[in-house]
């Protein structure tokens, strides 16, 4: 009995950076019959899900869906000095993947755009754009990769206190992202 695993396909996210769990995804789908991959986390490892998970959809495969997002709160013991249980917040992803059959063309092409999430895409999509520079952004008025292709590279860049030449590359990829 591998102890490793206690689920199959299942990825438990904790304190490693991203990369290392957009790895564990990429792995658990390289088997020929695995049709989904579920990511769980608590606390603040919630936020690292989140980014594995976009990051593998939007730069390593993107014939990856969300199909299933089950949030949660979960009591735990009481830590060393303390009295009382503490609650802590919990997330369940599970990735699937759409089957290379239903891509090539004809109607099946339609079926599959249709299953994809419409949502605009997240700032963190924008490479060299994490989570704590997409708050930077927000607090500069950036709320969107949107508002982001339209933003002066100038005015950005003395507002985030950051290179005119990154900025620009910021918006150059957003303006890329929404051609898409």
């Amino acid at each position: 009995m591998n102890s490793l695993s206690r689920e199959p396909n299942v990825i438990y996210v904790g304190r490693k950076p991203p990369m290392n769990y957009v790895l564990g995804i990429i792995t658990s789908f390289s088997g020929s019959n695995t049709k989904e991959v579920t990511l769980k986390a608590r606390g603040q490892a919630i936020n690292t899900a989140v980014d594995a998970v976009e990051i593998t959809r939007h730069r390593f495969m993107k014939n990856l869906s969300i199909d299933k997002i089950t949030i949660g709160t979960e009591e735990m013991p009481p830590r060393e000095g303390e009295g009382r249980a503490r609650m802590v917040s919990t997330i369940e992803i599970t990735l699937t993947r759409v089957s290379p059959a239903k891509k090539e063309g004809g109607e099946g092409s339609e079926k599959t755009e249709s299953v994809m999430p419409t949502h605009p895409p997240e700032l963190t999509s924008i490479e060299g754009i994490g989570v704590n520079r997409a708050e930077k952004l927000r607090s500069c008025g950036v709320n969107s990769v949107q508002d982001l292709a339209n933003f002066d590279p100038k005015e950005l860049s003395e507002k985030l206190q950051v290179s005119e030449k990154r900025v620009s590359k910021w918006i150059d990829e957003a303006k890329k992202v929404l051609k898409q």
